[in-house]
């Protein structure tokens, strides 16, 4: 007796005939997508870790920020801290192993770079989840105090094995690539009222892709039934269902009215909170030292990231300050090297002179961490003022900020300092200081994470089975 052949969806998907099925849906569920409240994710970072000040006084939900995170007073509820975590391998002075898995669990791609031998979970996400939504630009990767190198050192994320995804440091290129097309707050113009008007012309574009669509519905009955006679009587119930869809679509789409000429911008879909507005510039110099001009600096990439989130532009960014192991020296009136003389050694009580004021070496380490925790409060503080559905933006994203080297810069992968900020729609434990009695690997946050936002991973990098991280999820 002949075996049966069976054409699995996978199989039939892989068919021409398959593609004509699928892109009627894979658009439905883009405008279905735009109906819902967009999940986004921010990685952060700053060098030359953090000094035990960082973490917060108390446990629990009845925790109090210390002097490092000052700025963040009031987004108390808005935080996540996740003590005793460990980066699962390391090299040498662990800067260069440390940023390689930060984000991505991975080891060296190779000995010549040092850059990551796989993806960083926001590079994961956007092929294994939804959380781009249709937007035009899957990432954007931003940075202040810094130069955007390719370098190990330089780099949070990764699209693959050794594929370092650039930062863009020069706030005009990073609009120009951001907001190509978009017109900022233009309304169309109303004629005088002795001239007559002539209806609007419809949009070419609109109607090519109207034109692509009703041809794609028109599926050869001859073909499907060719097809049913292969499937077993699951699929081909799901199946017919497909075809009832696909041919309710085609109604929706000639019922359609098509948009017209004469705006020009880019609308964003109404579920995104806040309004689309043009970045301010102004202002900006790439000095690496003065503290000044770097502030102004980080501001824009913020607003950046905040505006692209209000237009749509992407869901997912990345948010860097300096590189692993930057120095600094003459930042915060400081003429040496923050790295070397104060970042190794603060445990002490060695004595410095910081814009001409003495203190201990532990105190100008605060100071400098300060600095950096400021920039990353500014972003998390203007995300959280946009309203966004019954919460705000903040609720609705995940920003995820770490360090390359364990509690006090002590070239360790002990340790680790991460932050969560937001994502309390997303099911995110927030407003907690879960110091946990047993050490657990930094790559099950990252699993945690990617859970959060719509990925059902049960590890990353080295660690492909290591699980989610208890105390991440309410």
């Amino acid at each position: 007796m002949p075996k049966r052949f069976e054409v699995t969806r996978r199989d039939l998907l892989r068919t021409a005939l398959g593609g004509v099925l699928l892109a009627p849906f894979l658009r439905e569920r883009e405008l279905e997508a735009q109906t819902a409240l967009p999940k986004r994710l921010v990685l952060m970072f700053n060098p030359d870790s953090h000094p035990p000040e960082w973490w917060p006084s108390g446990s629990g939900g009845s925790f109090v920020l210390n002097e490092p995170l000052a700025d963040f007073k009031g987004l108390e509820s808005q935080l996540l801290f996740l003590r005793r975590l460990d980066h699962a391998w390391t090299f040498d002075n662990h800067h260069e192993a440390g940023m390689a898995q930060l984000f991505t669990g991975a080891k060296f791609f190779d000995e010549a770079t040092h850059q990551a031998n796989g993806p960083s979970i926001d590079q994961i996400l956007l092929k294994e989840s939804d959380i781009r939504g249709g937007t035009p630009l899957a990432s954007i990767h931003l940075c202040a105090a810094d130069r955007g190198l390719a370098d190990k050192r330089h780099i949070l994320s990764y699209s693959g094995p050794g594929q370092p995804m650039v930062h863009v440091a020069d706030p005009a290129k990073a609009f120009k690539q951001i907001f190509e097309g978009v017109t900022f707050g233009v309304a169309p113009a109303t004629p005088p009222a002795t001239t007559p008007t002539s209806p609007p012309m419809p949009d070419a574009a609109a109607e090519a892709r109207r034109a692509v669509d009703q041809r794609i519905l028109q599926v050869n009955t001859a073909e499907l039934k060719s097809i049913q006679q292969l499937l077993g009587q699951v699929e081909k119930e799901k199946l017919e269902r497909h075809v009832e869809a696909l041919f309710e679509l085609e109604q929706r789409i000639n019922a359609a009215p098509l948009p017209t000429g004469g705006g020009g911008g880019v609308a964003p879909p109404a579920a995104v909170g806040g309004a689309c507005e043009k970045t301010d510039t102004s202002g900006f110099s790439n000095s690496l030292n003065n503290a000044t001009t770097i502030t102004r600096w980080a501001r824009i990439q913020a607003d950046m990231i905040v505006n692209a989130f209000t237009c749509d532009r992407t869901r997912v960014a990345d948010y860097s300050f300096s590189f692993s192991g930057g120095h600094h020296e003459g930042l915060l009136g400081f003429s040496q090297s923050w790295h070397d003389i104060v970042a190794h050694v603060s445990k002490t009580d060695d004595s410095v002179t910081v814009d001409g004021k003495a203190m201990t070496t532990r105190e100008a380490f605060i100071k400098f961490d300060r600095f950096w925790a400021g920039h990353m409060a500014y972003l998390a503080r203007r995300l959280s003022m946009i309203q966004e559905g019954n919460g705000s933006m903040l609720d609705n994203t995940i920003l995820i900020w770490g360090v390359e080297s364990g509690t006090n810069h002590n070239h360790s992968p002990r340790d680790m300092q991460y932050l969560i900020i937001g994502g309390k729609n997303l099911g995110v434990n927030v407003g907690q200081y879960v110091n946990g009695s047993t050490t657990q690997s930094a790559n099950q946050l990252l699993v945690s994470v990617m859970n959060a936002l719509g990925h059902p991973a049960k590890g990353i990098g080295i660690e492909p089975d290591c699980g989610p991280l208890p105390g991440f999820s309410v």
